[in-house]
């Protein structure tokens, strides 16, 4: 989770049109923004790669 202070800033990211529509829908199917989404998915990746590590 984002601590208070941090400050979030625009990350423009270049998107094939079949992803950021399949993202669309997700997030709709979600009740999430987009932006919601992307960052969701984002730390879930984030937890799954550093889970992993420690395995290792």
């Amino acid at each position: 989770m984002q601590a208070a202070n941090e400050e979030r800033k625009p990350l423009g990211v270049r998107l094939p049109d079949d992803l950021k529509q399949w993202l669309k829908h997700q997030a709709v199917d979600n009740r999430r923004s987009l932006n919601a989404e992307i960052v969701m998915r984002l730390e879930e990746s984030r937890r799954q790669d550093t889970a992993g590590a420690k395995k290792k």
